[in-house]
């Protein structure tokens, strides 16, 4: 996961004025069944897909991945129609953000829709779904100037705050890069509800470990001859700016290239 700033969000002509009279019409519904239908009728929100896959030059908000050949969604960060908690009890949906552009979140559909992993069966099923699980006591917003006090469980890519809490290991596996107890709960919520520990998604992700390790030890092997050539310092040069190219915003998996130079200490060096 890598921060995405919503602010460089280019949004089409007269969109926010077509979404602030849905949104009026919401408000002016008699009951969930009308607004249901101004919903079901009004997806505005599709015509923001390719502003939203700009930002993050196609990848999946929550994966970084970015599955060319399957369908991507527009998320809705707090779910219009229902929210679920953990525990599967379900309250009112955050309707009134339904044409909200800073709600969209631009997601792969193993991340956003509940699927099995059909590489694991004995996995539980991923994907966000109507999820929008809140800790415990946590004050339950009814307008966005109070969203602020909601205390949320997943980890959210808009916040700056929120994706370094999550990092890899050698082997693909997301885990938490944090010590606080509540945090690392929010990282293995948004692992599962994320689906990102989906098989396919952890094999790239230990391919992508595998060859940013392979420069690395190379780098290392040529440090420690007795006397580099002209042609050692040059191929030490040309690996650390493929390491480096690994860990641009634009390349899928980024995150990974970033774990795995910070696993090896090497961040200083590489100035990343």
């Amino acid at each position: 996961m890598r921060y995405i700033d919503l602010t460089k969000l280019e949004l089409p002509a007269d969109w926010e004025n077509k979404a602030k009279a849905l949104n009026n019409k919401l408000l002016a519904a008699k009951d969930d069944t009308e607004r249901a239908e101004i919903l079901k009728k009004n997806p505005i929100w599709q015509e923001l897909f390719i502003p939203l896959q700009k930002l993050s030059i196609g990848k999946c908000w929550y994966s970084e991945a970015k599955d060319i050949m399957s369908d991507r969604d527009i998320d809705h960060f707090r779910p219009k129609n229902e929210a679920k908690n953990l525990d599967n009890m379900t309250r009112d949906g955050y309707w009134w953000l339904a044409y909200d552009w800073e709600n969209y979140r631009f997601s792969s559909t193993y991340s956003n829709q509940k699927r099995y992993d059909k590489f694991d069966t004995n996995k539980e099923v991923g994907g966000k779904s109507s999820y929008f699980p809140l800790f415990p006591n946590s004050y339950v917003a009814l307008t966005k100037r109070r969203l602020t006090d909601e205390d949320i469980m997943l980890l959210d890519p808009i916040d700056e705050d929120d994706p370094c809490l999550l990092t890899f290991d050698s082997f693909g596996e997301a885990i938490p890069n944090t010590v606080s107890s509540k945090d690392i709960e929010r990282v293995k919520v948004s692992i599962r509800l994320y689906h990102l520990d989906h098989t396919p998604l952890k094999e790239e992700r230990q391919k992508v470990w595998d060859k940013c390790q392979r420069f690395i030890n190379e780098i290392q092997e040529i440090n420690l001859l007795p006397d580099m050539s002209i042609s050692d310092k040059s191929r030490v040069k040309f690996l650390k700016q493929q390491i480096k190219n690994m860990t641009k915003i634009d390349e899928e998996l980024s995150s990974v290239a970033i774990a795995c130079i910070e696993q090896n200490k090497l961040s200083r060096m590489l100035r990343i």
